[in-house]
C-alpha cells in the first residue's frame, strides 16, 4: 500500500477547496487522492446525513472514482442491504482502517459488504463523520483481508484528520449567509489574512491577534507552503507530516485570491464541535473527544496542531478534573456523561 506521490498533498488540497459545490466537493477529493486510494478494485465515497429527529443515517450521495464497470451497483447494493445500526456503527468518527480491523468483533460486517462486492475480501475505509453520523466516508475495497503496517495507518490517520478538518469547515460556511453581513468583515470570516508571498499578517480580529497566535499561525501556512512546494514529489510522507489539519486547536487555513490574482492565505475557525463534560476546558473537550476515539497523543496533536506535550498536558488536567487516574477511566467517564445527554 506504499502509494507515494503527488497524490497525497493532492488530496489535501481538495479536501479544503471552498470554489466547489457540495455536489463537487466530494468528487474532486476522490479523483485527486485517486493514486493513493485506489488498491485496484475502485474507490467510492459516501455522504451521509443526520435527519431532524435524529433518527438513521442517511445516504444522501455516493461518488465512484473507480473500480469495475458494475461497482457502482454492487457498492449501493451493499449499503442498501446494512441495518442502520451497523451503517452507523461503519461510520463512526475517526476511522481509517480496514474493515476486518474495525469491525473484529463483528464479522457480519464484512461478510455482509462482500456477499455484494464478492471480488474483494476486505476494505479500506476512512471517514469524516459526526458522532451522529452526518459526513463523508471514503472507501476502496481490497483483494485480501489487511492489517494495516503502522507506516500506512498512520498516514491514512492524517488524510482522514484533512478530510474531517475540509468537510467540518464546509459545513460551517455553510451555515452563514454569503451575503448576510460578515462578522469580521475578512472573507469567509476569516480571522486572520497573510500575504503569501512574504507571509507578513496583513488583519488580524479576536484570539488571532495575540502575537503567539499570530506567530503559530504563521508558522503552520510557511509549514503548509513547503508541503505544497517540492516536497509533495520528493518526500510526501513529510510533507503530509508538516501539514497540520489545524492550527492551536483552532483554525484552517486556506488560499485566496482578491480580484487582480493575488494570493493570501486565510485563517478559518474551525474547531470541532465537542459535547461538554463538566468543567473541562474546549480544548481539554476536544482532546478528550480524540482520546475517545482511540488516537494516539501523537494524532491528537496532528489534528488539532498542538505540540505532544500539550496533548498530554490537558489529558492530565481533564483526569484531574474529572476525578480519573487512568486514561481509559476518563474516556469512560466522559462517555457515562454523553450517554445523560
Amino acid at each position: 500500500m506504499d502509494r507515494i506521490g503527488s497524490a497525497i498533498i493532492d488530496f489535501t488540497e481538495a479536501a479544503y477547496d471552498l470554489e466547489l459545490s457540495d455536489e463537487e466537493w466530494l468528487p474532486s477529493v476522490l479523483r485527486r487522492g485517486l493514486p493513493v486510494l485506489e488498491q485496484g478494485l475502485g474507490v467510492a465515497g459516501v455522504e451521509y446525513g443526520r435527519p431532524p429527529d435524529d433518527g438513521p443515517v442517511q445516504l444522501l450521495r455516493v461518488s465512484v472514482a473507480s473500480g469495475p464497470e458494475d461497482f457502482p451497483e454492487r457498492h449501493m447494493a451493499a449499503l442498501a442491504a446494512t441495518p442502520p445500526d451497523a451503517l452507523r456503527d461503519q461510520a463512526r468518527p475517526g476511522l481509517a482502517t480496514t474493515m476486518s480491523e474495525s469491525t473484529a468483533e463483528h464479522p457480519e460486517a464484512l461478510e455482509r459488504y462482500t456477499a455484494h462486492v464478492d471480488y474483494c475480501e476486505d476494505v479500506l475505509g476512512i471517514t469524516a463523520v459526526d458522532s451522529k453520523g452526518a459526513g463523508v466516508a471514503v472507501v476502496a475495497p481490497l483483494e485480501e483481508v489487511t492489517t494495516l503496517s503502522q507506516q500506512d495507518s498512520h498516514r491514512w490517520q492524517m488524510l482522514a484528520a484533512h478530510l474531517d478538518a475540509g468537510h467540518r469547515l464546509r459545513r460551517g460556511l455553510a451555515g452563514n449567509d454569503p451575503c448576510g453581513e460578515s462578522s469580521t468583515e475578512l472573507p469567509y470570516d476569516a480571522e486572520a489574512i497573510f500575504d503569501a508571498s512574504s507571509f507578513r499578517i496583513t488583519d488580524a480580529v479576536g484570539e488571532a491577534k495575540e502575537k503567539t497566535a499570530t506567530k503559530k499561525l504563521r508558522d503552520a501556512a510557511i509549514n503548509i507552503d513547503r508541503a505544497r512546494g517540492k516536497m509533495r514529489t520528493e518526500c510526501p510522507d513529510k510533507a503530509l507530516e508538516i501539514w497540520q489539519a489545524l492550527v492551536h486547536g483552532r483554525w484552517t487555513t486556506v488560499d485566496w485570491f482578491d480580484t487582480d490574482g493575488r494570493r493570501y492565505v486565510l485563517a478559518l475557525p474551525n474547531s470541532p464541535n465537542v459535547s461538554d463534560p463538566r468543567g473541562l476546558s474546549k480544548r481539554e473537550r476536544q482532546v478528550v473527544a480524540y482520546a475517545a476515539m482511540g488516537q494516539s497523543n501523537k494524532l491528537i496533536a496532528y489534528r488539532l496542531g498542538l505540540s505532544r506535550s500539550r496533548v498530554s498536558l490537558l489529558l492530565r488536567s481533564a483526569m484531574r478534573k474529572m476525578g480519573t487516574k487512568t486514561r481509559a477511566h476518563l474516556v469512560n467517564r466522559v462517555r457515562e456523561f454523553e450517554a445523560l445527554q
